[in-house]
């Protein structure tokens, strides 16, 4: 509630005459007005008094600050004297602590047989976290119906993993209903899933309308999956300009589709000024060629917050100004987390240094990804250690995906096993596409 500045000098005359109560209202005037350090002396004062919620707000805020030693001993006086908040608030902060989780899980529990929502939701999330999902979901029910938005959200999703549809939908239905735009959006998404298109866009639409800015992006996005380009992008533009990354982000994505490259690298630097890493991630690779420094930078922001093909590109661009020490690294933490082009990449390195033990596991991972490179270089290691027959099987895959190195390795296998029509067939195929062959 906004306060006038007369309320606030006519609260601070009584806390200065020692009033409790006026302390901890002033500190809380101080606080919503980021004046933190005002605030803390005036919940400090209160609660030296032994007034309740003071200790609460001061305990909080010093925990907010990082001063858990100060907070706990604040937030502990209060959760003693019965203030329900702080025993979730004081949880809270144990939580953060992986010894004292099961002290915090009491506080939580304490919190939510009294009937507090947080404590419920809280204990829920404890129990989920530790594998005892029949009592989270029960705590999670108890939530929702004490009208939790969260716990109806978890819950739904939860009979959707499990295949439960119409109960899912219900408890979307039933959170959507409470004017949460988040809500909102995931029963659009539902709706969309199941091809209710008109159902899914008036969610979307309602979402929006509450000037939620990811929500006003989210129905951008839903109108560009549906062909409305226009419309989509007087959305993701509404939203872009209001300072919403994401919405930056797909309104790049949207301009260089249609033709509008140059003003999509600009959303696309402010999404990646903004710290979105998929920006950073495209925004690299359209630098690579014109402004490789540039490039550089993005894509080196991208993969060290753990972007996947971030660390594979620049591993590329830095081998291609011949920085393979710089490379290694990046390559093979990409193939470590299972990134096909990655992987196919570390294992040829490996294959050409005949480590066949080390490079097929590689190899047979990026494969079974569906790509048509390590299908050549798998069906060369195969050939390589005398396993032809399963060589052969994709050495094929890779030519008939239009590999020409496949091609060669494959008319060679054929040529050496006395298929020799078939064998020139494929090499017919070479030269038909502009590739030579060797005599």
């Amino acid at each position: 509630m906004a306060r006038t500045w007369h309320e606030e000098q006519a609260c601070r005359v009584a806390a200065e005459a020692g009033d409790a109560e006026a302390q901890a209202q002033l500190g809380l005037m101080c606080e919503r007005d980021g004046r933190v350090e005002e605030a803390e002396r005036w919940y400090a004062a209160a609660a030296e008094t032994g007034h309740v919620m003071a200790m609460k707000y001061l305990g909080t805020l010093l925990s907010g600050a990082g001063r858990t030693g100060e907070a706990e001993r604040w937030l502990r006086a209060a959760a003693d004297a019965g203030e329900v908040q702080a025993i979730v608030n004081l949880g809270t902060l144990l939580m953060g602590d992986p010894q004292r989780r099961g002290e915090a899980e009491e506080l939580f529990r304490r919190a939510a047989e009294k009937g507090v929502v947080h404590g419920m939701v809280n204990l829920a999330l404890v129990c989920a976290e530790t594998g005892r999902d029949a009592e989270a979901h029960e705590w999670f029910t108890r939530a929702a119906e004490a009208g939790d938005t969260e716990s109806m959200l978890y819950l739904g999703d939860a009979a959707r993993r499990t295949g439960r549809a119409e109960e899912a939908e219900g408890w979307f239905r039933r959170a959507a209903e409470t004017g949460d735009p988040a809500a909102m959006t995931e029963l659009a998404r539902w709706c969309a899933s199941a091809q209710r298109m008109e159902e899914a866009e008036r969610w979307h639409r309602a979402a929006a309308e509450t000037g939620r800015a990811l929500s006003v992006t989210n129905l951008g996005v839903f109108l560009a999956q549906s062909g409305r380009l226009g419309e989509a992008e007087r959305w993701l533009r509404q939203a872009a300009e209001a300072g919403e990354p994401q919405a930056m982000f797909n309104l790049a994505v949207l301009l260089g589709d249609t033709g509008r490259a140059a003003e999509g690298r600009d959303w696309y630097t402010r999404a990646a000024e903004h710290g979105h890493v998929d920006a950073m991630y495209n925004l690299g690779n359209d630098l690579a060629d014109g402004d490789p420094p540039q490039a550089e930078t993005w894509l080196r922001r991208a993969a060290e917050a753990g972007h996947v093909p971030a660390m594979y590109n620049l591993c590329v661009l830095l081998n291609g100004q011949n920085r393979y020490q710089e490379a290694i690294p990046y390559l093979l933490k990409a193939s470590d987390a299972g990134y096909p082009p990655a992987m196919n990449a570390a294992a040829r390195d490996l294959l050409d240094q005949r480590r066949y033990d080390e490079a097929e596991p590689l190899l047979r991972g990026a494969a079974d990804a569906g790509l048509p490179a390590a299908f050549r270089n798998l069906g060369r290691l195969l050939k390589e250690t005398g396993r032809l027959d399963e060589a052969e099987t994709w050495l094929r895959r890779a030519a008939e995906a239009e590999d020409v190195e496949a091609v060669t390795l494959l008319a060679e296998l054929l040529t050496r096993s006395g298929r020799n029509d078939e064998a020139t067939r494929w090499l017919q195929w070479l030269v038909q596409h502009g590739y030579a062959h060797p005599a």
